[in-house]
């Protein structure tokens, strides 16, 4: 199978989308049904409790979900960098020039 550049977006965005789901489920259960508290001098009653796994399991699931949808989302920008700074130059021309014309439409690779 012949690796283009349409395969290569599909496979980037579905991990950025697995991603977002691990961050959203873990950051759910964080917050909800794992709330922080600490110890409280042995008042708090859910205090070392589980969901699953530990919490800090939960933690660790969450902190790479987040390292990988960042660093998917920077490959993402870096490989439509051309048609980004071309709808930049459009818009930025658009909003201060006098309409003269339009200009050429800005590549857009599958």
């Amino acid at each position: 199978m012949k690796l283009t550049k349409a395969m290569v977006n599909l496979v980037l965005d579905v991990a950025i989308g697995l991603a977002f789901v691990v961050e959203a489920v873990t950051g759910f259960v964080l917050a909800i049904v794992l709330p922080h508290g600490g110890y409280k001098g042995g008042a708090n009653p859910l205090y070392g409790q589980q969901f699953l796994v530990s919490r800090d399991a939960w933690l660790l699931m969450h902190d790479w979900g987040a390292i990988i949808m960042t660093a998917g989302i920077l490959i993402h920008v870096v490989l439509h960098w051309r048609w980004i700074t071309c709808m930049l130059g459009r818009l930025w021309h658009d909003a201060f020039s006098t309409p003269e014309g339009t200009e050429g439409e800005c590549p857009v690779e599958a």
